[in-house]
């Protein structure tokens, strides 16, 4: 009996309890956030007198003593969706006011839609699409650069810096920043946006390239090219003091570097050779103290050697001359034997000496001889040529007798006052004889 009762008044409760949790479920269902109003409008922050924003603000309630929404506004431009969120908890006595502020990245059409989601069911309870808007850029994209600061013409060592611009206001805006990334430098760089010393980087060319991509998934990158060159060879004078000069007096031999050549980069190598053809020694200075160096003539040779490898030589055929006068031993000694010295030139002091001395009657009677000499020299070898011209003509003419004779082939022959010589043959024909062709012409009467 005691049991019907209690079972009877458990069925009574469950009857009481049905409705309840019918009403429970029922309100469940029912949306209880309220969309009461909203609105978009187009906004010109910066004054510049173009419409550069998209307003968006809204109205919600609730029937309920505890809601948690959230809004979400869609953006989309030239292919490009931005999401933008508003989350907020309110109740049935104070209703929840909110507006956002999206600013243009591009210039163009945007299309807004609006969504309220019930954040506790994660529904979106309500959509709105709020229209196209034309707006005008207020928000620069993403942008790199590389500032090179250095000589038009780079080398080796070269003061060489590279300055890196980066700029992101819609990822600043947003607080979608990505990372910026770095390729083409000989070793890592640290910094996404510091600048880089270039300046101890090898020689050779280079092809550095930045690139960036922030979370909304807007890009860019930038490159820049240069070379580094190789050092040219290097150039230097020799600074020679001393050449010509005593054993003893001051002497150095310097390197004299030119522009762009830095000798503290450099390798010296000396090779010098004394009198004696024996090497001297030195240290691989850019100065060479030549001050005890032998007398006589030293050769100097000089190779520069870059970093690099490229070599230029120098040399110089250095003269010392012996020391005069009272000198140290270190001087003495550095001379070399007194035997092996050269003769030393008087230089300016020498004094011209007259070969006949300051005599001017001796001088006189050395000229008078002499021109006698000559005169009767000359005497001599004009008799002997006169002799000789006459002793000719008359071998000429005792010649052409004999030859004459020899021709006549043994005939009478006679010469007339003319000169011209004649013979006569057995039949009485005459002949006369030719100086010219040297011949016997038969002689015709015309």
């Amino acid at each position: 009996m005691v049991l019907n009762k209690r079972v009877i008044s458990l069925f009574s409760i469950a009857l009481i309890l049905i409705p309840l949790a019918g009403s429970v479920v029922s309100a469940q269902d029912a949306p209880h956030i309220g969309l009461d109003n909203y609105r978009a409008d187009r906004l010109d922050l910066n004054n510049d007198g173009d419409r550069d924003t998209i307003r968006v603000v809204y109205l919600l309630n609730t029937t309920s003593h505890y809601a948690e929404a959230a809004v979400q506004v869609d953006v989309e431009h030239n292919g490009m969706t931005l999401n933008f969120w508003d989350n907020t908890t309110f109740n049935r006595t104070t209703p929840y006011f909110g507006s956002m502020d999206i600013e243009a990245w591009g210039d163009g059409t945007y299309n807004v839609r609006m969504k309220v989601w019930d954040a506790e069911s994660e529904m979106i309870i309500h959509s709105v699409d709020l229209g196209e808007y034309e707006l005008m850029a207020n928000l620069n994209l993403p942008y790199l650069r590389f500032d090179l600061e250095a000589a038009e013409t780079i080398f080796l060592g070269d003061d060489c810096l590279i300055e890196r611009v980066f700029l992101d206001e819609v990822g600043d805006r947003y607080d979608a920043l990505g990372i910026i990334s770095l390729s083409g430098s000989p070793w890592l760089v640290r910094g996404e946006v510091s600048d880089i010393d270039c300046s101890s980087w090898p020689a050779r060319d280079y092809s550095l390239e930045m690139f960036y991509r922030n979370t909304l998934g807007f890009a860019t990158s930038a490159t820049l090219d240069f070379t580094i060159h190789t050092l040219p060879p290097p150039m230097f004078t020799l600074n020679v003091t001393g050449n010509n000069d005593e054993v003893g007096s001051i002497c150095s031999i310097a390197i004299e570097p030119s522009e762009g050549t830095v000798m503290a980069l450099m390798e010296m190598d000396w090779a010098i050779s004394d009198p004696r053809g024996e090497d001297i020694d030195v240290p691989g200075f850019s100065t060479v103290d030549c001050r005890l160096w032998q007398v006589g003539l030293t050769k100097v040779r000089v190779t520069v050697t870059s970093p690099e490898g490229q070599t230029t030589q120098g040399a110089f055929n250095l003269v010392r001359l012996p020391p005069q006068g009272e000198v140290s031993a270190d001087v003495k000694e550095a001379a070399g034997p007194e035997n092996m010295w050269p003769d030393r030139s008087l230089g300016e002091e020498y004094e011209a000496t007259p070969f006949f001395g300051e005599s001017i009657l001796a001088a006189q009677a050395v000229v008078l001889i002499t021109g006698m000499g000559i005169a009767i020299l000359l005497g001599l070898m004009g008799g002997a040529m006169w002799n000789r011209r006459g002793s000719g003509k008359e071998e000429y003419v005792d010649s052409a007798a004999i030859a004459f004779d020899l021709a006549s082939e043994e005939l009478p022959t006679y010469t007339d006052p003319t000169g011209v010589h004649w013979r006569q043959h057995s039949d009485g024909n005459v002949d006369w004889y030719d100086t010219v062709s040297h011949q016997w012409v038969p002689y015709q009467e015309v």
